[in-house]
């Protein structure tokens, strides 16, 4: 696979003290206010936005992380979308993208969501898709498919 071509310079900069800045507010306990400063490192890339390596995606998979985190759905969920976009991963299939969001839908409480990604999870890469905090998600899996089926 071809890789993406990097951002110029010196967005590529711009982008990088952002993001600093935004591990700054996080580390001092301030998740709100990192995420804004994300979110202005984001507006920066260069539109479209999925042609470019690393920033779209790491930021994408970091704003599914923060938005759950705080505990908005709507928005984490419209990440999910974004961040499964900027891995070119249009149909979900990628482990890297599908267990971002089986953590999100976790951390939201979502266990309808959750349930699905799991599955979706085991049905492409069998059980050797779940390693270590993971395992967990497919005794939950089994334990929601259990209970349905009683």
């Amino acid at each position: 696979m071809e890789r993406k071509p990097e951002i110029p310079e010196p967005t590529r900069s711009e982008i990088e003290a952002l993001i600093s800045a935004s591990r700054e507010a996080f580390d001092a306990g301030d998740l709100q206010k990192s995420h804004q400063i994300g979110l202005q490192a984001w507006d920066l890339i260069p539109e479209p936005k999925a042609q470019w390596d690393y920033y779209p995606q790491s930021l994408s998979k970091t704003f599914v992380e923060d938005s759950a985190e705080l505990g908005d759905a709507e928005s984490t969920h419209k990440w999910v979308e974004i961040m499964a976009e900027m891995y070119d991963d249009p149909n979900h299939e990628d482990h890297y993208v599908l267990t971002a969001e089986a953590e999100a839908m976790e951390m939201l409480g979502d266990r309808e969501r959750f349930h699905y990604v799991v599955g979706r999870i085991l049905e492409l890469y069998g059980e050797a898709g779940f390693e270590g905090e993971q395992r967990e998600w497919l005794e939950s899996y089994r334990a929601d498919e259990a209970s349905r089926n009683e």
